[in-house]
């Protein structure tokens, strides 16, 4: 018996050196069969594919068929797990509810994907074990961090992000450090937990268990804002957070009297600050509030290159507060020569503010800000000074290449791009809005115009005169400027003439402020839109 075993594995052995041998022959390498790229793991990531289609080829079914059998057309997580189970076999899927969408996890294949309300399927994911629970200095499979650019901390849990927190609100300001968000996180969602063992700054009690930490992070006050405790020195981020084009969902800030935001304060004095690549979603309730930031101090002299920038973020959080923006909040700065760049960021959520609201930036006193490539699509409201980019400049803005979709309304001042400009000039350039702008003074572009030094610089801009019949709703100044301000009709809004002046003048100045102008494209029947960053 021995004899015919070896037999057999010499004849094996034979066999697979033959094979090699003819695709040598064939032109065919080692590396080739055996490489990153090659056939052997081409194969497998062939059959990776094939199932994860089939993966969601249940899903879709089983989707379709729990909305067929709801009275509502609703999807229900019984159901959908009955029909999953129909597709399969019981045991073989697990469905949760967390919020506005379904996990679906296949345990076999530790994949999920997820499911909105519509019966949008979105995956696959891995289902990821982080060894290291809230040490954002070690990797999940243990690898050491250094916050450089090549080995940038990292988050890949909500222990993670709640232990990044509490380090910069106990005074670790990560400066000249990368913090990088490895995957996406859900507040509701089991699977974006380890261990729930973690104290949270800014609450009392210490979490034991999953339980207990997706409760105190989701009731009562919620998450604890990265950098909170601002009124303390070096108690606010200055580092780089890298979003890394993933998602944080169903956030929950509820703090009435505080600036927050998923970072509450950051502030620029030795190097610039990058936040970027983010999607986020959820509910906040503050005072200074904005959906990624809440506040921004850039502290400099006039010759700094130190810089702000908030670029390619999504914000999808319904706000409530004082001063509000669906990105930024508020902005303080001196006079450096680059400021605060908010670029490529859209807001998409319902914003309701008292005073200086806006869909990217509340307010700001700086003589830098530039807003660039951003749009909302978000309902805006408040006492005054609203408006849909911006709720109120201080001092010098520049507002390039945006729009708004949004309905502005407001007790006061309303503009569907700026509601209300103090003092130092503006440039309001390559801009429309067609949402309805309704306030004691309102205007299509910009609700109050209050300058006594420089002048109000406007081109190109578009707002439809059906619902408003001014480009700008009122003015106290020394010199006005209603310069390429039009008033148009909904037809002529949604006209190539329209489009190709506004991809004329992105040809002609091609970037501002370093950052690349975005042309602009006719969504089908409908008006001129860039593309979504993320």
């Amino acid at each position: 018996m021995q004899k015919i075993r070896k037999e057999k594995g010499i004849t094996l052995l034979v066999l697979v050196i033959t094979i090699i041998i003819l695709l040598i022959l064939a032109g065919i390498t080692i590396s080739a069969i055996t490489g990153d790229n090659g056939i052997i793991g081409n194969a497998g990531q062939a059959k990776e594919e094939t199932e994860i289609a089939n993966e969601k080829e249940i899903i879709e079914k089983a989707t379709v068929q729990a909305m067929e059998n709801n009275k509502y057309g609703n999807i229900e997580e019984s159901e959908l797990q009955s029909e999953l189970d129909k597709e399969t076999k019981e045991g073989k899927t697990e469905v949760a509810d967390v919020g506005n969408e379904f996990e679906v996890v296949f345990n076999e294949s530790n994949r999920y994907y997820t499911v909105d309300k519509e019966g949008h399927v979105e995956g696959a994911y891995e289902i990821v074990e982080d060894k290291y629970p809230g040490d954002i200095t070690v990797g999940k499979d243990g690898e050491t961090l250094d916050g450089s650019e090549e080995k940038p901390y990292e988050i890949w849990c909500i222990e993670d992000l709640c232990a990044f927190s509490n380090q910069v609100n106990k005074g670790n300001p990560f400066i000249y450090k990368y913090v990088k968000l490895m995957r996406d996180l859900n507040f509701n969602s089991d699977l974006s937990y380890v261990n729930g063992n973690i104290s949270v700054e800014g609450n009392i009690q210490s979490c034991q268990s999953i339980e207990e930490l997706k409760k105190l992070l989701t009731e009562n006050e919620g998450f604890s804002p990265i950098g909170e405790n601002s009124s303390l020195e070096g108690k606010m981020f200055s580092g780089i957070f890298d979003g890394n084009h993933k998602k944080i969902k169903n956030i929950y800030i509820n703090k009435p009297d505080k600036t927050v935001g998923l970072f509450s304060n950051v502030m620029a004095q030795f190097d610039s600050i990058i936040i970027k690549d983010l999607e986020i979603s959820g509910n906040m309730i503050g005072g200074t509030v904005g959906g990624i930031l809440g506040s921004a101090l850039l502290s400099v002299n006039d010759n700094s290159e130190t810089c702000i920038q908030i670029e390619n973020c999504v914000s999808n959080v319904i706000i409530e507060g004082n001063t509000v923006g669906g990105i930024v909040g508020s902005i303080a700065s001196g006079s450096g020569k680059k400021g605060i760049i908010i670029s490529n960021c859209i807001n998409q959520g319902a914003i309701i503010g008292k005073e200086n609201v806006g869909g990217i930036l509340g307010w700001h006193y700086n003589n830098g800000v530039k807003v660039i490539n951003c749009y909302n699509i978000g309902n805006i409201s408040g006492n005054t000074n609203v408006g849909g980019i911006m709720g109120d400049s201080y001092q010098k803005a520049n507002v390039i290449n945006t729009y708004n979709l949004g309905d502005i309304k407001s007790n006061e001042n309303a503009g569907g791009i700026i509601g209300n400009l103090d003092w130092n000039a503006a440039n309001i350039e390559n801009c429309y809005n067609i949402g309805k702008v309704s306030g004691k003074i309102a205007g299509g572009i910009l609700g109050r115009l209050n300058t006594t030094n420089e002048i109000l610089t406007t081109q190109n801009c578009y707002y439809l005169n059906a619902d408003i019949s001014k480009g700008i709703g009122g003015w106290d100044a020394s010199k006005e400027s209603l310069e390429e301000i039009y008033g148009v009709t909904n037809t002529e809004m949604k006209s190539n003439d329209i489009l190709e002046k506004l991809n004329n003048y992105v040809t002609e100045n091609r970037t501002k402020e370093g950052i690349e102008l975005k042309k602009w494209f006719l969504e089908k029947d409908g008006y001129p839109i860039f593309q979504k960053n993320i």
